[in-house]
């Protein structure tokens, strides 16, 4: 996860493939990666919320 979370290799369509959840953008994976990430090793409380399926405003624009 370390990996990931430094390198960014995968792209949002890559994660849909693996997991059928979609981000929209790369920032919104990559700031979900890093809350579980910080939820398993660091000091976060609670998981974070799983993401929705609605596109985030101006997605379409």
């Amino acid at each position: 996860m370390e990996y990931l979370l430094r390198e960014r290799s995968a792209t949002v369509g890559d994660w849909y493939e693996l997991t059928s959840a979609n981000f929209w953008r790369d920032d919104l994976l990559y700031t979900y990666l890093q809350e579980m990430y910080d939820y398993f090793y660091g000091d976060r409380k609670e998981p974070p919320e799983s993401p929705d399926d609605t596109p985030p405003p101006g997605y379409w624009d």
